[in-house]
């Protein structure tokens, strides 16, 4: 018995030549990424009052919103400018390796550990050009005073998804390519 193939049905992503298709992966990640970030920002600044926390399903996290003036544990909160400068140029060379990540063939973890960090790199700047400030959303219940009070983003988890990725490949060397 003679098995006819299916035609393909007529779309622009089957259309699309393989190179295209490998080029639009890691920027549509990316997209997605950053999306997501602000989207839960956006819900948060609008939907929650301050001090109010929600209990996600699970029972371990908090939905609330932090504003985070400065960098990481709101270091350098009492200088706004400094910490929006230092984030532009910190941003530039992220998003700079980011795209010469992309144009580079394989390397594969480096092109995933790039966009996660560009991702999360982007969504606190953009918070900090818009807003002066980051907004961070995601708390931890926790009996350990430290783990409770402490408030991120996706973005924040991008950044460190991303670094870890990154370290990775370079212990992996050339095995992960």
């Amino acid at each position: 018995m003679k098995i006819r193939k299916r035609p393909q049905k007529k779309s622009l992503w089957n259309i699309l030549p393989r190179a295209v298709k490998k080029r639009i992966w890691m920027p549509g990640l990316f997209t997605l990424l950053l999306g997501t970030d602000e989207a839960l920002k956006q819900y948060a600044q609008e939907y929650l009052k301050p001090g109010e926390e929600r209990v996600l399903p699970g029972g371990k996290l908090l939905y609330r919103k932090v504003y985070n003036p400065g960098f990481a544990f709101g270091t350098f909160a009492q200088h706004p400018e400094a910490v929006r400068n230092l984030s532009l140029a910190a941003g530039v060379v992220v998003l700079g390796d980011w795209v010469r990540n992309l144009c580079r063939k394989g390397h594969l973890l480096a092109k995933t550990g790039t966009t996660l960090t560009a991702a999360g790199a982007a969504g606190n700047l953009l918070d900090r050009l818009l807003r002066g400030k980051v907004v961070d959303y995601i708390g931890f219940r926790s009996e350990h005073a430290f783990l409770a009070k402490l408030t991120a983003n996706l973005a924040d988890f991008y950044l460190a998804a991303g670094a870890l990725l990154m370290t990775l490949r370079k212990i992996l060397g050339s095995a992960g390519k």
